[in-house]
């Protein structure tokens, strides 16, 4: 059995890996720049090759990058603006600008994505738990729960589907609209059976009761976590400055502007590659187990 793949930035507080995922995929929305939007581009690339395996990201990628594709094909059709006229399509001009722009908005969005889906690996649902106080666990619980759920539910779907096709003394296959009913109506009565034994079992563990709760695996803010916060933050300033200065000097239409100067680049590039570089990095071996609460520290 192969081993498991560990979690990125295991040896780091939650609050680490939240404020810089967090950052970088706000920060990549808003910075509707090609080169900035390429490089936030590789490096979650990057990262999800290191974090998720080459064949989740692959799989990923089959239908991203086609999206990517798809916009930037569909975007000088529908918005034929431009000075620069690469060809004609019938009466419709595609301009390069349009093409720039489609391609730039494609990337951006698989980027976000990317970005998503490598935060989801190094938040698990217990860490987004601890990001929390004890007193306001209600939305990351129903957070991590409906991420649970959310699968789990269309894994039955498709069980309650093969199902019922294989029932072949039932008569012919039913049709379309009522195969969408009785499956609907069999998720339901799951759901509905799963809901009891979920509260029960919230309710034996305390949950609303009155009293601290305790953790399973609590997270202390050590001074390496909080140096590696600050950083973060005055990284994510830095860029943010630097987007604001080449987001400006850049512009689509009527002409393509300018690129800005390089040295503005190397606070993005940093950032994007900060998380491969945990990954690869002696700083990104998992650490040691942590020492439970004591019943002091729990009252």
């Amino acid at each position: 059995m192969a081993p498991e793949r560990p979690t990125p930035f295991d040896s780091w507080h939650a609050a680490v890996p939240a404020a810089l995922f967090a950052g970088t995929a706000l920060l990549t929305m808003l910075a509707v720049q090609p080169v900035l939007v390429a490089l936030s581009l590789a490096g979650a690339v990057a990262f999800s090759l290191l974090a998720r395996g080459v064949r989740a990201t692959v799989r990923g990628l089959a239908w991203q990058l086609p999206l990517l594709a798809l916009v930037c094909v569909l975007n000088p059709f529908f918005s034929a603006s431009g000075s620069t006229l690469l060809l004609k399509v019938g009466p419709r001009s595609v301009y390069a600008e349009s093409l720039v722009y489609g391609a730039t908005m494609g990337a951006l969005l698989v980027a976000t994505v990317l970005w998503f889906q490598g935060a989801a690996t190094a938040l698990t649902q217990d860490r987004l738990l601890s990001l929390s106080g004890r007193r306001a666990r209600t939305l990351p619980l129903v957070v991590s729960m409906a991420s649970q759920l959310v699968p789990q539910m269309l894994g039955r779907a498709r069980t309650v589907r093969a199902t019922v096709a294989a029932c072949t003394a039932a008569g012919s296959r039913p049709g379309l609209r009522e195969e969408l009913t009785r499956t609907s109506t069999m998720l339901l009565a799951w759901s509905l059976e799963d809901s009891v034994e979920r509260a029960d079992a919230m309710r034996a563990r305390g949950w609303e009761s009155g009293r601290p709760r305790t953790s399973y695996r609590p997270e202390r803010l050590r001074g390496r976590d909080a140096a590696a916060l600050a950083a973060t933050a005055g990284l994510l300033v830095a860029c943010a400055a630097c987007a604001w200065r080449l987001c400006a000097s850049w512009r689509f239409y009527p002409t393509l502007g300018e690129l800005g100067p390089w040295w503005a680049y190397a606070p993005w590039l940093a950032l994007v590659l900060l998380p491969s570089l945990e990954r690869v990095s002696p700083f990104g071996t998992p650490a040691p187990p942590r020492p439970k609460e004591t019943p002091d520290e729990r009252a």
